[in-house]
């Protein structure tokens, strides 16, 4: 059974006439009558019968009529849902990125989102480390990835900008105010734990500079790094939009500056939502430091594989 031939025979009985409906669908009468023949073969019975008041429905046709409007209904349902999904009206977009993004990069963009397109859904997953984020992206399970630039990557890299690294302690610091090498190299430290991504900025950080950090706490979450900090336990690196404004004064320059690039990247062909989202993103102001305005001698990390 094909849907063509439901389309002939609810166009036969709504037009009520084979010539109507020929007529109607631009195709031969002959032809329009081969198909409803086949459908009637089909299932062993005759739906339409020819009388001089025109065509009228047999009972079977009276049964079939209702179930054959229902399937034309889903599959047109069906059309216009992917429809929308390709045009960017309504569907879903997985957006893959690491947690100090997710938290200090991406609210007002998912905010302008929900404005722009109210009938999408931007779900948002996020990752400690970046190595976990790029596996994610790889294996399909997001649209596009917002993070680090990442390794060795085959599709489209947007760059977005570059994000601060600032070293935070428990005293509080006037602005535009730096921490010298010799200074991290004497401090305590508040380390990350290897799964979280801050360990491996923190290590090409400490091999910059040529020191060995020395630790007296570990954790795996940089909201409690940054508190551990505050609190005077030893100083810790984050990303200066992961700082809550109310330890702004706690967060201090590393040297001339110390940066990392983040991106938006995707698979070779995102769907139409993705590509907008990226659009949005490589559009609108962000917290982010651009290429122009990097301080002379800035560092600029860059991930390994």
């Amino acid at each position: 059974m094909q849907l063509r031939q439901l389309e002939y025979f609810l166009a036969v009985w709504e037009a009520g006439s084979f010539s109507g409906a020929a007529a109607r669908l631009y195709v031969t009468q002959p032809s329009l009558s081969q198909q409803i023949g086949a459908l009637e073969k089909e299932l062993g019975a005759v739906l339409l019968e020819r009388g001089r008041q025109g065509v009228t429905l047999t009972p079977a046709g009276r049964v079939f009529l209702p179930r054959a409007q229902d399937v034309l209904r889903v599959v047109q349902d069906a059309r216009d849902s992917v429809r929308e999904v390709v045009e960017g009206r309504k569907g879903d977009v997985h957006v893959l990125t690491v947690r100090s993004v997710a938290s200090g990069i991406l609210p007002p963009s998912a905010a302008r989102w929900h404005s722009t397109y109210p009938s999408t859904v931007l779900r948002l997953h996020d990752y400690s480390h970046r190595r976990d984020l790029e596996e994610a992206m790889r294996s399909g399970q997001g649209d596009i990835a917002v993070g680090p630039r990442p390794h060795l990557w085959e599709g489209p890299v947007h760059s977005l900008g570059y994000e601060e690294m600032v070293v935070i302690g428990s005293a509080e610091y006037p602005a535009d105010t730096s921490a010298s090498p010799a200074e991290l190299a004497a401090a305590d430290w508040v380390l990350y734990e290897q799964e979280q991504g801050m360990s491996e900025v923190v290590d090409r950080l400490a091999g910059h500079f040529g020191f060995t950090p020395r630790a007296v706490a570990r954790t795996g979450q940089v909201s409690a790094a940054l508190l551990f900090a505050v609190e005077g336990i030893g100083v810790t690196v984050a990303p200066e939009n992961a700082v809550p404004l109310r330890w702004s004064r706690h967060a201090r320059r590393i040297g001339t500056g110390y940066f990392r690039e983040l991106v938006v990247f995707s698979r070779k062909q995102p769907s139409q939502l993705a590509e907008r989202y990226r659009d949005m993103l490589t559009s609108v102001e962000l917290p982010l430091t651009t290429e122009r305005d990097l301080p002379d001698g800035a560092v600029r990390f860059q991930n390994v594989s």
